[in-house]
């Protein structure tokens, strides 16, 4: 089991209470927090369906994959969270966390998003996820097992995901976050859009993540 000199694995086993809020950096404290060796999710206090929690749930199993840890287990998810992962296959798309909660592998109409940033042969892993509800869109995207060499510029995703989203949306909020530093955007009506840049230095190998939250056009 790879463990990167074992400063990764703080522990046997853990499980972990995350409770509902739209805080990005809190998420972030959480979510990227040192690995137990196996680890339980409860999403008993997250009733609602928020792609924020779904995407750094992601991120963090894609990371333990990279590093032959066991997948996370997730339980106490509510009546909407199963419904909507049962009706959209959540996991029928290879996801790297497992659920102890029933979800039913259902057939769904719905078109996978045509997916115009990312996919530059800079990582083996891409996983890019939308929710569309009413006259607001939520996406979030994660890449890891970096396979190109030098440093992949967080500019060149925003600049990919910018012309990608604003076709048929107004960015509202967004966040950013590679292994070392992070980045938050707010765009405010009376204001001009203000970024906030974090030095946020993990012991993780190299990822890139993406959450974000539109107005539709």
């Amino acid at each position: 089991m790879n463990r990167l000199d074992g400063s990764l694995v703080s522990s046997h086993a853990g499980v972990f209470y995350p409770y509902q809020h739209q805080d990005f950096y809190a998420m972030d404290s959480l979510f990227l927090s040192p690995f137990k060796e196996e680890e339980v999710w409860d999403f008993q206090s997250i009733s609602n369906v928020q792609l924020g929690f779904l995407g750094f749930l992601t991120l963090r199993g894609f990371i333990r994959e990279h590093l032959d840890l066991p997948k996370i287990q997730v339980r106490g998810l509510s009546k909407q969270w199963r419904s909507y992962l049962a009706k959209e296959n959540f996991f029928g798309k290879q996801v790297p966390f497992e659920t102890l909660d029933f979800i039913p592998n259902l057939v769904s109409e719905n078109e996978e998003p045509h997916v115009s940033f990312g996919k530059k042969g800079h990582w083996k892993n891409e996983f890019h996820w939308e929710k569309k509800d009413g006259v607001s869109t939520s996406l979030f995207f994660v890449a890891t097992n970096k396979q190109s060499e030098g440093e992949v510029a967080i500019s060149d995703l925003m600049k990919d995901f910018l012309l990608y989203s604003q076709t048929n949306h107004y960015l509202d909020r967004a966040y950013i976050r590679k292994e070392n530093s992070s980045y938050l955007y707010l765009n405010a009506k009376e204001t001009n859009p203000r970024v906030f840049y974090r030095e946020n230095p993990t012991e993780f190998p190299s990822f890139l993540f993406l959450v974000a939250e539109l107005k539709n056009k």
